[in-house]
């Protein structure tokens, strides 16, 4: 790696989805640009249900057809209260009607490395196990200076005309000028493994993602998604304080505490105690604290840089919404710095100015979607199908709002998805909410009458199939 190579028109550091996505999208569109990731991958990393609407950002990337044959299918998500009693199945075929709206789970590992490779592909020069040590954004010319190490300790400097920041969690420019910001009321962490040998039932036959309810003073839930015909995702998400109380107990107790806990309170839940029966963990217990943080919004970009995915903004995953965020808003960011950078009459930082205004309503929509989960004055998603009254007349419309919600509906129709969560935050008007959901069977369900040959296509030989169905 040389120090004089040619000024870059953007450099990006970073190679997760919101970085890779920004490579392969501006390279494509003629720009020189350079990648730097700190890892070499596959690496594991929380976050392994897609949305639905990241279906056109994989046909954007040209990557549609390798995510079909490489993971398994989604076709909704199913919350349930701790003993899987009372839940609902959010089908997204009742407000998606056509093939997009069976989304993808999958290994992030492998995902990960299929948009980094996809991004060296379409041009992007792409250089692993390379760390950024320092960015200079105020020099006379404009430019942006980066200067980075490599894996054999070789220095690399980088001139280019504007910096991405998509560092992941890292958040290099936020963390480095004081920027990032906890976010309140979401200070949680996450303990989560890989689970084989499973039974897949409950809706996980069938590709469905599962929430499971913890509520109470952990005010937290636990995920089971599906990655093959017999291998499950397992997490729990629990509040700070929470897991503090727990390891003062469980420390004099157990060697491992984490593990501990992690076990602990999977077992709390009948129905989850039943789903891993007889699956084997993997030794490798992951942990992401830390959770969920912000910046101020005039900071996310400037005349020569911008952030994207979580180096901005990084916000409970309860639904699963993370990855498309990251995406969408890298999509949106990189075609207003092409807008930028090629644009002989001089936009200015407007395309910018347009993007982050999508992409802050679009955080807005989840974070305050993720409020209205943990909120104890208001319903949860799992008995949302329950709440019955005697006048209906709206139910069709709150319905498909809740679905295009959790489908990943966030970016352009914000504002109306905003009064919808508002009004449900209110618990003297979501007394009247309670009238718009009408019990029908279907949303009882535990599946969405997906068919296991199309869910899992990706892994599965016909001999197989037949022995999941």
């Amino acid at each position: 790696m040389a120090s004089d190579q040619p000024l870059q028109d953007v450099v990006i550091i970073g190679g997760g989805p919101a970085g890779s996505t920004a490579a392969t999208l501006l390279s494509k569109k003629g720009l020189r640009v350079t990648l730097l990731e700190k890892e070499k991958f596959p690496r594991d990393h929380v976050g392994e249900s897609l949305l639905p609407f990241c279906y056109k950002i994989f046909e954007e990337l040209g990557l549609l057809s390798k995510m079909k044959t490489s993971f398994v299918r989604k076709p909704g998500v199913r919350f349930v209260d701790i003993d899987g009693q009372h839940g609902t199945s959010w089908c997204f075929n009742r407000v998606i009607h056509d093939e997009s709206y069976l989304s993808f789970q999958v290994s992030r590992g492998e995902f990960d490395k299929l948009l980094l490779d996809n991004s060296r592909d379409n041009g992007a020069q792409v250089y692993e196990e390379t760390r950024v040590q320092s960015v200079e954004l105020q020099r006379p010319d404009g430019t942006v200076e980066v200067r980075a190490v490599g894996p054999n300790n070789e220095e690399m400097v980088l001139n280019a005309r504007f910096l991405l920041d998509a560092s992941g969690r890292n958040a290099f420019l936020a963390t480095r000028n004081g920027w990032r910001k906890s976010l309140e009321g979401l200070d949680r962490t996450a303990l989560w493994t890989h689970w084989h040998g499973a039974t897949l039932q409950g809706g996980l036959e069938e590709g469905m993602s599962l929430i499971v309810y913890l509520g109470g003073e952990k005010k937290g839930w636990i995920w089971v998604f599906p990655l093959g015909k017999d291998w499950l995702t397992v997490g729990v998400v629990l509040e700070n304080k929470y897991i503090r109380e727990q390891k003062s107990l469980l420390s004099a107790q157990h060697e491992d505490w984490q593990q501990a806990l992690y076990e602990q309170e999977l077992l709390t839940s009948p129905f989850v105690e039943k789903l891993i029966a007889g699956a084997q963990p993997e030794p490798l217990l992951r942990v992401e604290g830390n959770y969920s943080y912000s910046m101020p919004k005039e900071l996310k970009f400037g005349a020569n840089y911008a952030l994207v995915g979580d180096a901005s903004t990084f916000i409970d995953p309860i639904f699963s919404s993370g990855i498309f965020l990251s995406m969408n808003g890298s999509r949106l960011v990189s075609e207003a710095i092409h807008q930028k950078l090629t644009n002989s009459n001089g936009s200015g930082d407007d395309p910018l100015v347009a993007a982050y205004g999508k992409i802050n309503g679009a955080y807005n929509i989840v974070h305050n979607l993720i409020r209205l989960f943990y909120n104890p004055h208001s319903v949860t998603f799992a008995a949302a199908s329950g709440v019955v009254g005697e006048n209906h007349t709206k139910h069709e419309d709150a319905m498909a709002a809740g679905h295009y919600l959790l489908a990943g509906d966030f970016f352009d129709r914000h504002e109306e998805y905003m009064e919808f969560i508002e009004y449900l935050q209110s618990p003297s008007l979501f007394e009247k909410f309670k009238y718009t959901i009408i019990d029908r069977k279907e949303f009882h369900a535990e599946t969405c009458g997906a068919s296991p040959q199309e869910v899992f296509s990706s892994t599965l030989d016909e001999q197989k199939i037949e022995e999941v169905i």
